[in-house]
């Protein structure tokens, strides 16, 4: 989600926008106005070519994209030097960009020196920037305006498929119906545009998001295949399925809504508006009700059982993220408050405070266990947190790295554990908390899910795979 003091910032300045046109203001100031490549901005936004994004400035009133990049780059340095008293060449070597190419960019936009320019601020700057742009044509512009580097292509390392990790057996009952995968890595598909989420229908199918290409992906998990994508929106983030298997919702930070998708023709129709950009989703046991958070840290009651579905109440939130669980009867909701350092849990029906843990840290994933007996909640610090909901006691196993997404084997017997910055999935009993196995997927792991046997799972790899582990 971008920085909300330059979206602010940005969303001040400008009037409101179509949504593709305020997507592309949000990519920039998730950069802090830094370019990313125009291919990259093409995909972002799902169109075929940049002459498509030119468009879509050009009708919103906007400069072009090089010429906007340079306005929020300088209004990302004014707003860093109010809050810190930064000069320019500070905050260009921060930033390690020639201090030079900085001044000058101050100096072609604004038509006076940073000194100047400084001193005006922030709503100076707005003043100007409006000024120039609203309602003007566009103009050309030189090609020598800051940008970012092309990035380093990423090169996805070969599987080296190896032998299954010993893994006990299923802890309820030899005959049961439940499994978990043997624990190792079977195959990869390379998977461009930002994997994150990830979910499996009951057809045995997946659905992943592609939060930098717009859509959602539709992928065969025997053989490992992808089944084509569909269009759903700017900037995807969690893809949640109804218990049905028929309909799916997907949050969309960069167009404030929250798509409906039919998974049997394959296609969206509809969408859920939000305040602010929504963030992470749930959906109730009996898929009537989704609970959405947004980056206005709100949470939001949404009845989904008509065609589209309404906003129907919500209540405020210490600090939203892109996590949520919901207990297996339904009757009350989890939320992480990220930088808080606290979880909560709401009443789904009323969304009063029920409780709140005092976790420290920066807690992430949960899940709660099938009976509804205990809660697993990821720490960015590097712990997990077990919470016994009878009791309301808590109990810590430290990791030493990043542990962020979570997943429960359909067999409740094992945690898969997202270790994003270490480039791990581990493996965790989840009754004693010791790790049984490590899978080196490399690159940052995001989400995980296994089909409803729990014989085979999928991690979602923001660097641009997706592994499928046996």
């Amino acid at each position: 989600m971008p920085p909300l003091r330059l979206a602010t910032i940005l969303s001040t300045a400008l009037p409101p926008l179509p949504r593709e046109a305020r997507a592309v203001v949000d990519l920039l100031a998730c950069t802090n106005g830094l370019l990313p490549s125009g291919s990259e901005v093409v995909t972002f936004l799902g169109l075929r070519t940049r002459h498509q994004v030119a468009r879509v400035l050009r009708r919103a009133g906007l400069p072009p994209l090089e010429e906007l990049a340079g306005w929020t780059r300088v209004l990302h340095w004014l707003n860093e030097a109010e809050r810190t008293g930064n000069s320019l060449l500070q905050l260009a070597r921060e930033s390690r960009l020639e201090p030079a190419t900085c001044y000058r960019l101050v100096r072609r936009l604004t038509g006076q020196p940073w000194s100047r320019v400084r001193r005006g601020g922030v709503a100076g700057a707005l003043t100007r920037f409006r000024t120039t742009f609203n309602g003007s044509p566009n103009r050309a512009f030189g090609s020598n305006l800051l940008s970012a580097p092309p990035p380093r292509p990423i090169l996805s390392p070969a599987v080296t498929p190896g032998p299954p990790a010993v893994l006990p057996a299923c802890k309820t009952s030899p005959a049961c119906v439940h499994q978990h995968p043997q624990g190792f890595l079977a195959d990869r598909l390379p998977m461009p545009g930002y994997p994150f989420d990830i979910a499996i229908a009951r057809d045995g199918t997946a659905w992943l998001t592609r939060g930098h290409a717009a859509v959602l992906e539709h992928l065969k998990l025997e053989p490992f295949a992808s089944l084509g994508f569909i269009p759903v929106g700017i900037a995807p983030t969690r893809v949640v399925l109804a218990p049905s298997g028929e309909r799916a919702w997907v949050t969309n930070q960069f167009t404030k809504d929250v798509a409906v998708v039919d998974l049997v023709r394959q296609f969206r129709v509809g969408a859920i508006s939000m305040e602010g950009d929504p963030l992470g989703a749930v959906v109730s046991p009996d898929g009537r009700t989704l609970y959405v958070t947004t980056n206005l840290d709100r949470l939001f009651v949404i009845a989904v059982a008509g065609e589209c579905g309404r906003v129907i109440r919500s209540v405020s939130l210490p600090h939203a993220c892109t996590e949520l669980a919901i207990h297996p009867g339904g009757q009350r909701i989890y939320a992480p408050a990220w930088r808080a350092g606290v979880l909560v849990e709401l009443d789904a029906r009323t969304l009063a405070l029920v409780r709140r843990w005092e976790l420290g840290g920066v807690p992430f994933g949960c899940v709660v266990t099938a009976d509804g007996l205990r809660l697993y909640c990821g720490n960015e610090k590097g712990w997990l947190d077990v919470v016994h909901l009878t009791t309301g006691k808590t109990t810590r196993r430290r990791f030493g790295t990043p542990l962020e997404e979570i997943a429960l084997t359909p067999d409740q017997a094992f945690l898969y554990l997202s270790l994003r910055t270490a480039g791990r999935v581990a493996i965790v009993d989840a009754d004693s908390l010791e790790t049984v196995s490590t899978l080196e997927t490399g690159g940052m792991p995001r989400h995980i899910a296994f089909d409803s046997i729990g014989r085979l799972a999928v991690i979602a790899n923001q660097t641009g795979w997706v592994d499928l582990v046996r």
